[in-house]
């Protein structure tokens, strides 16, 4: 431990915290590798950083700061989390490279460390989504489809289309993030954390249905999969679950089945228009619920084929995507009144703030705390 001489007397000098380096390192999307580079060091001796067998030195630790983009407080601060959170679900986790799993699961948590510093002031909406007992390795398909009436029914939603899901969600508690993932094979992801369900979306999706079927989608993770861990031989069955689910929730058997009366792709874009789903996503449903033969089926994405529709459908444009609401309400209100001050929440939680200012959501500057000072002539 390097220590600074005052007379007599000596004064040991704080290090950076180790597991706050690898965090920052996987934040920015750097591989150990591609971080020792940077750093112009090997890779042993950052992971040594990385592990806390030895601290790095003044001039490397610049380096860092340079490298991650993060103040020094985020190195020397630890925000309280609980010791255990829920599994997090990943749309098209096959197809994701470590790197980016591991960058974006440290946004997600860093939102959570911004509503834990926010719900000591603010109070959020309380967690309103009802235990339902699931085993997926044992669960058909007619579970699904009774979880998705059951949670419609509690949330006394009708039998008709959801409308703005993720005001709904906000409502009941969770806790929406919405920003550029600079991942195509990334839709969204969700987790339970602190007894609090969150779901990140991808900022550069624009359609609004797939929007909307991607949130509930990840509503079909947070209410089914709670307690399922996660592994490469169950994969493919919880997402099949989890899509399953977001049809049966946002298309009800019963009313969606009674206004199906066509199968051209004009009557497609009728039905589209109210229920706010994808034209693609509705032919699935269509075929799940044995209202179109397999033949039928095949005979629309051809034509969505032939159509140069399959990728951007009519209508996608109609339908906004979601704009998260809570999270951002919480930070403007405690600045705005000032509770605490924006240097207060870099030194809590140690992130930048333009990081804040995105997982919240609010205007780039919101939180600068540069002062333009003016004098006379």
């Amino acid at each position: 431990m390097a220590e600074i001489e005052n007379g007599s007397a000596t004064r040991s000098l704080p290090k950076p915290i180790p597991d706050r380096i690898k965090e920052a390192r996987e934040a920015v999307g750097l591989t150990l590798d591609a971080f020792a580079e940077a750093l112009e060091k090997t890779r042993q001796a950052v992971a040594q950083f990385e592990n806390g067998q030895t601290s790095p030195s003044g001039e490397t630790f610049s380096k860092i700061i340079e490298v991650t983009g993060q103040p020094i407080s985020f190195f020397v601060t630890s925000p309280p989390r609980p010791v255990t959170s829920g599994t997090v679900f990943w749309r098209s986790l096959k197809r994701m490279e470590q790197r980016h799993r591991s960058r974006i699961s440290r946004r997600l948590q860093w939102a959570a460390d911004i509503a834990q510093l926010a719900n000591e002031y603010v109070e959020f909406p309380e967690v309103d989504i009802p235990h339902w007992d699931f085993d997926p390795e044992s669960a058909d398909e007619d579970d699904i489809e009774a979880a998705a009436e059951h949670l419609r029914t509690y949330w006394c939603l009708g039998s008709g289309p959801v409308g703005n899901l993720a005001d709904l969600l906000e409502s009941k508690g969770v806790i929406l993030v919405r920003e550029d993932v600079r991942c195509a094979d990334m839709d969204g992801l969700s987790s339970w954390i602190g007894g609090r369900p969150y779901i990140l979306l991808s900022g550069e999706i624009e359609s609004g249905p797939r929007d909307l079927f991607n949130l509930a989608h990840e509503l079909g993770h947070i209410y089914l999969h709670a307690t399922v861990e996660l592994n490469n031989k169950n994969l493919a069955l919880i997402e099949k679950q989890a899509n399953r689910f977001a049809s049966a929730f946002l298309m009800p058997a019963d009313m969606f089945s009674k206004e199906v009366i066509g199968t051209s792709l004009e009557f497609f874009k009728s039905l589209k228009r109210r229920w706010g789903v994808a034209i693609a996503a509705m032919a699935y449903r269509c075929k799940d619920l044995r209202l179109i033969s397999e033949s039928q089926f095949s005979y629309i994405f051809r034509q969505m084929s032939v159509q140069k529709i399959r990728k951007v459908e009519p209508l996608d444009s109609a339908f906004p995507v979601c704009q998260p609401q809570v999270l951002g309400q919480a930070i403007r209100m405690i600045i705005e009144h000032n509770v605490i001050s924006r240097s207060d929440i870099e030194s809590r939680i140690g992130l930048n703030l333009s990081d804040v200012e995105s997982l919240c959501s609010v205007e780039e500057g919101f939180l600068d705390q540069k002062v333009v000072r003016v004098q006379f002539r």
